[in-house]
């Protein structure tokens, strides 16, 4: 560990007093100059310590943990944008067709999340209606909301309109996690890839913006045949990312080799705990932190990863604010080699 600022001081004072015979005075012109050297000294230090964690990819972070990663040829998944149904409404109907351009921006009530149309609408002469596929402005679990929340368009119009997400907005996800992108980095350096083994068809599928994980399964009836199957994040990859990810592997794979695509079996997972709110803490903050750590504790699991509730735990302690924590019809749960750990339920309230 380095030292603070005070024992860089110290030891620096200390060393001249030994070598000069006398102590300087703290406001005299060399005890100034030993504060300002020591400050210089302390932060060299907490830069060489900051490097020596990014040197290798066990304790690498962020942007210098994707360099890390791009040298094996992976990359970040990034997350997705929440998408949802939304309908404009005239108050009185119009004698000529009103156009709701593509890129229309809407918002909830406080104006913090912001939703665009994907697709150009138009409300007839004589009607009020119209249903636009709207996506959330930006990637992110946040963008995930109820029904009949978004409320407001910011965009002008010359006409009065009234605006509700018929339903929900889902399949919003944040970009991938330090952890994860770090799991997948060193099952890199464990299962080198030679072209013809299980890592490599994985490394291809992998590649694939949408695909966080897949499996390979030998195909005993088929000789020569292989099931590659595909799981995004928390979810079945969308039909763009399993279209891109057949390509890729059917084009990387030898001749000699069949090829069958499946996604991956989800199997939903209720967890239920109650958590001991540290003194001086507010219990509501705590637990939604506790809710989210869990989520994303799910969004991180890969295909064929077992659902263990000691992992949870340590995730629920790791919160700050949390001093014990017990579940309740929780229990472990041996994902197959195809299956995919979901998070079905969540329930954590304050012991």
């Amino acid at each position: 560990m380095s030292e603070t600022y005070e024992e860089i001081l110290e030891r620096m004072q200390q060393t001249f007093e030994s070598l000069a015979g006398f102590s300087p005075d703290r406001a005299s012109d060399i005890g100034i100059r030993l504060k300002l050297l020591a400050g210089e000294i302390y932060s060299l230090s907490g830069e060489m310590q900051w490097l020596r964690r990014q040197m290798f990819p066990d304790t690498a972070t962020g942007e210098q943990l994707e360099l890390h990663a791009g040298q094996r040829g992976l990359e970040r998944n990034r997350g997705q944008k929440a998408s949802g149904l939304v309908v404009f409404q005239l108050e009185m109907p119009l004698e000529y067709a009103l156009t709701i351009p593509r890129g229309t921006i809407c918002t909830v009530a406080d104006g913090s999340l912001n939703y665009v149309t994907t697709e150009e609408a138009v409300i007839d002469a004589g009607n009020i209606l119209a249903w636009v596929n709207c996506e959330a402005e930006s990637s992110g679990r946040q963008y995930n909301i109820g029904a009949a929340q978004v409320c407001t368009v910011v965009t002008y119009f010359s006409v009065g309109l009234r605006i509700n997400n018929a339903t929900g907005f889902s399949g919003g996800t944040d970009d991938e996690s330090d952890d994860s992108l770090r799991k997948r980095l060193l099952e890199s350096y464990r299962s080198l890839y030679n072209g013809v083994n299980i890592a490599y068809f994985c490394r291809l599928a992998e590649s694939v913006e949408g695909v966080q994980s897949s499996s390979v399964i030998f195909d005993s009836s088929n000789p020569g045949w292989l099931v590659i199957c595909l799981a995004g994040r928390g979810a079945a990859p969308d039909e763009q990312a399993q279209a891109l990810a057949r390509s890729r592997v059917r084009e990387g794979t030898p001749l000699g080799i069949g090829l069958v695509f499946a996604n991956s079996t989800l199997i939903p997972v209720d967890v239920t705990a109650s958590v001991t709110v540290k003194q001086g803490y507010d219990s509501d903050e705590v637990i939604a932190a506790v809710q989210n750590a869990v989520r994303e504790y799910f969004l991180d699991l890969r295909i064929g990863e077992d659902f263990r509730t000691a992992v949870v735990g340590k995730v629920i302690l790791e919160i700050d604010g949390v001093e014990n924590y017990a579940f309740s019809n929780t229990q472990d749960a041996a994902m197959g080699s195809s299956d995919l750990a979901v998070l079905q339920n969540l329930t954590v309230t304050a012991a």
